[in-house]
């Protein structure tokens, strides 16, 4: 009996090791998907206000003038 109970113990004690360490390298993995993410934002220096009350920002991927928003839209 006490033998299952110690087995049972450690087996516990594996899983929650091993749950851990995915727990782990996920906290760990998402500052570069934070970075990623910040990455993706466009850059102040690219974006600016046009005489039609747009903000435009440049995408280099497409080369373009893209319109985020106007004012007075919700």
């Amino acid at each position: 009996m006490l033998k299952r109970l110690l087995f049972a113990i450690a087996l516990a004690a594996s899983t929650l090791v091993v749950a851990g360490t995915v727990t782990g390298a996920a906290q760990a993995s998402s500052p570069s998907v934070c970075a990623s993410a910040r990455h993706a934002q466009p850059n102040p220096n690219l974006c600016k206000w046009r005489d039609d009350g747009c903000y435009y920002c440049y995408d280099y991927r497409t080369a373009r003038w893209d319109k985020q928003y106007c004012e007075g839209e919700s």
